[in-house]
């Protein structure tokens, strides 16, 4: 597992479901044409307060996703978080 560092956090988007739209798109097409996205927490940076688990809201496209020794992360720079969900 990545651990981030410089204030950046492990994150997995939350995949939102959206209606059909009768539009045929192909399957290797991937289109995410919201602004925000939620995401859980997956590994904090040692300087966050956050524990694991905690759902973050962020511009979408300040998700990055990265691949590292042959695996596939999302970072998102805590500087972006705009919310969290309050349990």
């Amino acid at each position: 597992m990545l651990k981030p560092v410089n204030r950046y956090l492990v994150v997995e988007p939350i995949e939102e479901h959206v209606r059909d739209s009768g539009v045929l798109i192909p399957n290797d097409v991937v289109l995410d044409l919201s602004v925000y996205k939620a995401v859980n927490l997956l590994v904090p940076n040692d300087e966050t307060s956050w524990p694991v688990g905690t759902r973050l809201l962020a511009p979408s496209h300040m998700i990055e996703e990265v691949s590292f020794l042959g695996e596939k992360y999302y970072l998102l720079l805590e500087n972006h978080v705009m919310g969290y969900e309050i349990a």
